[in-house]
């Protein structure tokens, strides 16, 4: 039984990075966590020479994780990333190249590979430019944590409306690396802010006493999390808006009921709020559609999947935040994209423009503890700052 050492698995992740989405293959090992006092920060000012266009986009990149059970074989593994069948087809002749598939009995055994991590803090400041992620991986922002901070602040900003150049992003995290300084993985944002042209939005990472998830808070102590987001998808552009237009297929004027957000297929999309499936299948011109019953007469719908999340179906329960589904073309469609529709009482709004139901307010002794804590946290800004 052949065994696939770490350079082999980084092997494969090269490989299977060349049909556009990367699927990593993970082993589990040990971490001994030793903390090291290590921090650094990064901060791009006006001097840096950076690209500068008019349009600002959002862009992103998607990653998806999937781990070899003892005894599964890598054909069964890519299934559960639902490929198509022509696609496993051609993950398994490019890595064939490389490695030969067969003389492993048809599992991989991977031995337990045991790491000392040390935690580093860091700080980093960046004048957004073209696009967000653009500017923040100019400075090596981990891809995991740009994308933490996007889902963050999706509840109170529009990011295609709301930000515009020369805005500015704050982020304070932790990463953690081997002994050799090789990055290892990242770990959570301890706080975060984005300073727009008239205000700015800041967040602090806590945990209320009693609660089992860790949620992040402003300064006054108020939960950034809502009822419902107002952009269920990351790194897409809002191609049509809410209200009258020409249909694209029907050739008349119409009112467009919902939002329409523009992101190459199987891009996931997320459920905007904790609900049920009210639906699930095709639904005429909607293409592969999938309806949400959240509280307080609140649904929300989504059209023109190319296919959804393993387990959705009719009467299931989902979390906010949680993949349903992948950008489609199906239905009445000129193009990839997300219709997006919220509905409330049986009328169609605005996502865009409705009113969220504000986040919990932190009371009594947890906004002591949070008061603290943020204090804590703001000295290890301003000593990072004084670093500099």
């Amino acid at each position: 039984m052949t065994f696939i050492n770490r350079n082999q698995i980084i092997l494969l992740l090269s490989f299977i990075s060349l049909i556009g989405i990367s699927y990593f293959l993970s082993i589990s090992f040990g971490e001994n966590l030793a903390r090291e006092k290590k921090v650094s920060k990064k901060i791009i000012t006006d001097e840096d020479p950076i690209h500068i266009e008019e349009k600002l986009e959002i862009d992103f990149t998607l990653v998806q994780k999937y781990y070899l059970q003892e005894g599964e074989t890598f054909t069964g593994a890519l299934k559960q990333a639902d490929l198509q069948d022509d696609e496993i087809n051609d993950v398994v002749n490019i890595i064939s190249k490389k490695i030969d598939l067969r003389k492993v009995d048809n599992k991989f055994v991977a031995g337990e590979d045991k790491k000392k991590l040390f935690s580093k803090l860091k700080l980093y400041e960046v004048e957004i430019q073209n696009s967000i992620y653009e500017s923040l991986k100019k400075i090596d922002t981990p891809d995991e944590i740009i994308m933490e901070f996007v889902q963050l602040y999706s509840f109170d900003i529009d990011f295609q409306r709301d930000i515009r150049k020369g805005n500015k992003i704050k982020i304070f995290f932790e990463i953690y690396t081997d002994s050799q300084n090789n990055y290892i993985k990242s770990g959570n944002i301890n706080f975060s802010e984005i300073i727009l042209d008239d205000e700015s939005y800041e967040l602090y990472r806590f945990q209320s006493e009693g609660d089992e998830f860790v949620e992040y808070f402003n300064s006054d102590g108020k939960s950034a999390t809502k009822a419902l987001m107002k952009t269920p998808i990351n790194g897409a552009r809002l191609s049509s808006g809410f209200g009258m237009r020409k249909h694209p297929i029907l050739g008349y004027n119409k009112k467009h009921q919902g939002v329409d957000f523009a992101a190459p297929t199987g891009t996931p999309i997320m459920a905007a709020g904790t609900g049920h499936i009210e639906f699930v299948g095709n639904n005429g011109g909607a293409g592969k559609y999938i309806r949400i019953k959240h509280l307080n007469g609140y649904k929300t719908s989504y059209s023109h999947l190319s296919k959804y999340a393993s387990g959705i179906q009719k009467n299931v329960k989902v979390r906010q935040g949680q993949v349903i589904g992948y950008v489609g073309n199906t239905g009445l469609s000129t193009g990839p994209h997300l219709h997006y529709e919220v509905i409330f009482n049986g009328k169609r709004i605005n996502p865009m423009k409705m009113k969220l139901p504000s986040g919990k307010q932190l009371k009594d002794k947890n906004l002591e503890i949070f008061l603290a804590e943020k204090e804590r946290i703001n000295a290890e800004v301003s000593e990072l700052y004084s670093m500099n």
